[in-house]
């Protein structure tokens, strides 16, 4: 898509113009005017890759290929030139630390390279305008008109009355009877031996949404101890499925687990059970013994791979079932496997359910005025013939539009599709993708780069919001808007994405953000088809990866490293590298790789992300330092041991993201790098004040060095949202409550130490702290000085987790007074005492409560307290006498959960337990042990 192209290079050409007049002599006029030509080509391409998806017209794809490759240029020149200028200390941020005092001897050299410079990018700027005006005269002489795009097109208009953004949940409609057959299989006490369910149908008939609505449902989750889902990515091996089940299950399992889990992670925890020289398919076979689980498999599987999955999970003849999720032909895998069921086989949608799907997507609650509903009622069913991914994408797309003007349009400019149905074409993939490049060409060209990006990410596996949107603002595909971050207007990007249903919300955080997203397989495969024509991003999940040397974002999705240090041909071209491996992740075996494995980067100057997760290495290369174009730097390595010194000069740099065990030193330089956004990685914090890091928005895993007295080494971060401490002790107490002080954006919190200052729930800056995570023992067990006033002080506390604080009775009774306080962790000694009450009509706003307390033997729990809490767990309170008789009253609570509390399990058996009248109206009662 020429168009990404040519957005790309007006960015770079903002950015040049905006440089001094004395960088730019003699060549400012060139620049401007290119960017002149490039402006009006904008409005030329976005109708002509309109028109190349449409039809196959060979004059208009020469066109857009010939133009998008000169963009390519222009990009290539200006990058050139920046990076030159960088490293010659004449880019503007390096040249306002140089200029004062350096005297002619350091002005005459730069003088002469300057002339140098100019003169090159004069050089290369004249020969792109003439190739620019050679394709215009080739549109011309072969009559590739520009017809404009129709006036609906990327309109935000809106007449209707429009489902929230967030509202746009999948709809079942149609499903139950479905429903209801998958339930009684699954819940089916006549068959003891593990069973094989299936659902079939064909592609985005809406197999996985009925399968998430019964692995959710009440009776599921009451009568499996242990659930499990698992994605089946494009070539993913049977080892692979083995450990997600795996982790998963570990993950259940310890969901309130001991503190050093939950330091270092449920995921880390897994991965040493089935580390190397452990055979996983033995771990997860001993691990799942005894237990009622379900295994849902959603994807084709292979035999073979079938084969290891089934010889992995114990059959004790206590119910367990397996689900599949798959086409045909995939159930030919399970033909001889043991008990199956007949496969629930999905047909498409009926006119009525077609039309309350897309009215759902649509108006929400509403409806379609009354007097246009006919009209509509039956050309909504004609275009999408029922399939359920096509009335979602076309209802994505009029929910903006105006009615009933632009809505006619819309359902023309897909007519000839339905003429095709007339003649007996059908509703097969060729409709269904016209849909999906109605619905692209619709969205505003920024919005066109973040959906073609989700092209380098895994097929149909959930990706996190806050990674996809710092990738996104590395890129440049974020537009600067007054008022707020690149980050949040990154969200508000993502939210466009999944009202206009090109994106599936998968989960929301407390505070209403986007969390994790997914892009239907369907779409997914659109977004990697338009990439590739694009040369946006070039994928790659096979062995051997021959990425041609002018490849711009190259994605690397791979199961092993060793694929990866395989790809060793020069990138000079090279953007951006994204990589995947699941078994470097998940740590299979093999020894570390050397950082001149990563050789083949260092040709690639032009780099600004790096994103590689699950690659073991030890360290970095030196040259990692010479990149000055980078932004964004994320290494999952767990093994990483030493960064080096050359990463301060990485002057653009805004997210560093490293995953590892070790605590790394770093040079001075790097906390001196303006443009940091992010920094998430295992540091140590130096005693002095960092740098002007105004830009600093979350600093995660840092441990600090020497901190004495009132030193603030914060001071000049006060932009920071969210904050993560270790190792702290009582002589960092003072230097945390100054740092603590200026931080009045602070939204997040999370402190582990030795000593930890109870005064954060008295500190007035912190106004605006949303959640807090304490991990040790608070130097004021009984509360800070002005505890009483913490509910003014901690207006919008919503979650707050505590494990081994040792806190007492009168710390609890002030957290019972937080106005906003939805969600309640105390673990493993937060507590210190064997009797817990929480006083009437406290915890007014509690939704969630997680109680792991091994001393605890009483708990009083007050008339009027908790009246909307919908979840409670019960974690090894072994000594645990009795359930609080106040539980009756909550009519509110959904789901009690009870690990390892067999005293409890039998007080609540119905007909016989003294406390079955305490939780005998909670629709979902889970025992694990």
């Amino acid at each position: 898509m020429a168009e990404t192209a040519i957005t790309t290079v007006l960015a770079k050409v903002a950015e040049l113009v905006a440089w001094e007049a004395a960088v730019l002599l003699e060549v400012g006029d060139d620049v401007r005017l290119l960017r002149d030509k490039l402006e009006w080509l904008h409005t030329f391409i976005r109708d002509a890759d309109r028109r190349r998806r449409l039809r196959d017209d060979e004059f208009v794809a020469v066109w857009v290929r010939q133009t998008r490759d000169v963009a390519f240029e222009a990009e290539d020149a200006l990058d050139d030139f920046l990076h030159r200028a960088g490293r010659r200390g004449m880019a503007p941020r390096s040249r306002a630390a140089a200029a004062p005092g350096c005297g002619v001897v350091g002005w005459w050299p730069r003088c002469t390279g300057q002339v140098a410079l100019r003169h090159d990018l004069y050089g290369r700027i004249r020969q792109i305008k003439k190739r620019l005006d050679e394709i215009s005269e080739n549109r011309a002489a072969y009559n590739i008109e520009h017809t404009p795009a129709p006036a609906w097109a990327a309109s935000c208009s809106s007449a209707t009355t429009l489902a929230a953004w967030d509202d746009l949940e999948e709809y079942t409609v149609g499903l139950d009877k479905y429903s209801d057959m998958l339930k009684e299989q699954l819940l089916d006490d006549a068959v003891t031996a593990r069973a094989v369910v299936s659902i079939s149908g064909e592609s985005s008939i809406g197999k996985t949404t009925l399968a998430r609505k019964v692995y959710q449902s009440p009776e599921v989750r009451n009568h499996f101890e242990i659930r499990t889902w698992t994605v089946l990515p494009h070539k993913c091996r049977a080892a692979d499925v083995l450990r997600d089940i795996h982790r998963q299950m570990t993950s259940q399992l310890r969901r309130a687990p001991s503190r050093q889990a939950s330091e270092e992670g449920c995921d880390g925890a897994a991965a040493r059970a089935c580390g190397p020289g452990k055979d996983i398919s033995n771990q997860l076979y001993k691990n799942m013994a005894g237990r009622r689980y379900l295994v849902v498999v959603d994807g084709s599987i292979a035999v073979s791979d079938w084969n290891s999955l089934r010889t992995s999970l114990p059959d004790d003849g206590n119910g367990s079932r397996v689900l599949l999720i798959t086409d045909s032909a995939g159930l030919e895998a399970v033909g001889h496997a043991g008990p199956a069921y007949d496969s629930v086989e999905l047909t498409r949608l009926s006119p009525e359910n077609t039309y309350e799907v897309f009215r759902r997507r649509v108006f929400g609650r509403g409806d379609c005025p009354g007097r246009y509903k006919s009209r509509y009622y039956q050309d909504v069913f004609r275009i999408t013939r029922g399939l359920p991914l096509s009335v979602v994408i076309l209802a994505g797309v009029l929910r903006s539009k105006e009615l009933p003007a632009e809505w006619d349009e819309v359902m023309a400019q897909l007519a000839p599709a339905r003429e095709q149905q007339h003649k007996g074409g059908g509703a097969g993939s060729h409709n269904g993708r016209r849909i999906m490049s109605l619905a692209f060409d619709d969205l505003p060209h920024h919005l066109k780069s973040c959906f073609l990006y989700l092209a380098a990410m895994r097929e149909s596996t959930p990706v996190e919001a806050a990674r996809l949107v710092r990738l996104w603002v590395a890129e440049g595909f974020v537009r600067p808007r007054r008022g707020s971050t690149m980050e949040e207007v990154g969200q508000e990007y993502l939210k466009q994405l999944i009202s206009r249903c090109m994106v599936q919300l998968v989960d929301k955080d407390d505070f209403g953000a986007v969390q994790t997203v997914v892009v239907h397989d369907r779409l997914h495969a659109f977004a990697q088809d338009e990439a590739q024509e694009a040369s946006f991003v070039e994928s790659h999940d096979s062995t051997d990866v021959l990425a041609p040397a002018t490849v711009r974002r190259l994605a690397v999705l791979g199961s092993t490293t060793n694929r990866y240090v395989q790809l060793s041909n020069a990138l000079p071209k090279l953007r951006s590298i994204i990589c995947d491996f699941v078994e470097g992740r998940n740590r299979s075996g093999g020894k570390c790789i050397q950082g001149s494995d990563l050789g083949f980067l260092h040709a690639s100057k032009f780099l600004r992300v790096i994103d590689i997760q699950g690659l073991e290495l030890k360290k970095l290369p030196n040259e990692i330092g010479s990149m000055i174009h980078i932004r964004y730097l994320g290494l999952q390595c767990g093994d990483l041991e030493k960064l080096p010194t050359t990463i301060g000069n990485l002057v653009n740099l805004q997210s560093l993201i490293l995953g590892g065990r070790r605590v790394l030193e770093v040079t001075a330089a790097f906390w001196r790098i303006p443009t940091l956004r992010h920094v998430v990685a295992p540091l140590a914090l130096p005693s002095r004040a960092l740098g002007d890091l105004h830009s600093l928005q979350t600093l995660h895993g840092v441990r600090p060095c020497r901190w004495y007295g009132g030193d603030n080494p914060l001071a000049k971060a006060a932009n920071l949202r969210s904050l993560e401490l270790i190792e702290l002790t009582a002589e960092h107490t003072g230097a945390l409550e100054a740092a603590l002080e200026s931080l009045d954006l602070l939204a997040h919190l999370v402190l582990r130490g030795d000593s930890l200052p109870a005064s954060v729930f008295a500190v007035p800056s912190l106004r605006r702290l949303q959640s807090l995570k304490l991990l040790g023992p608070v130097d004021s067990p009984e509360g800070p000085d002005g505890a009483e006033d913490a509910r003014y002080i901690r207006p919008n506390l919503t979650r707050l987790s505590m494990w081994g604080t040792m806190v007492k009775q009168r710390f609890v009774d002030m957290l019972a007074e937080l106005p906003s306080l939805a969600e309640l962790t105390l673990m493993n000694d937060a507590y210190d005492g064997d009797r817990l009450a929480f006083g009437e009509a406290g915890f007014r706003s509690l939704h969630e409560l997680k109680l792991g307390l091994p001393k605890l033997e009483e708990w009083a729990v007050g008339a009027g307290s908790m009246p909307g809490l919908a979840t409670l767990t019960l974690y090894r309170c072994a000594k645990m006498q009795m359930l609080p008789e106040a539980l009756a009253g909550m009519t509110e609570l959904e789901e009690v959960v009870l690990y390892s509390m067999l005293d409890i399990v039998g007080r609540i058996k119905e007909g016989e337990g003294q406390d079955h009248h305490k939780v005998k109206h909670v629709p979902v009662i889970q025992t694990i042990y």
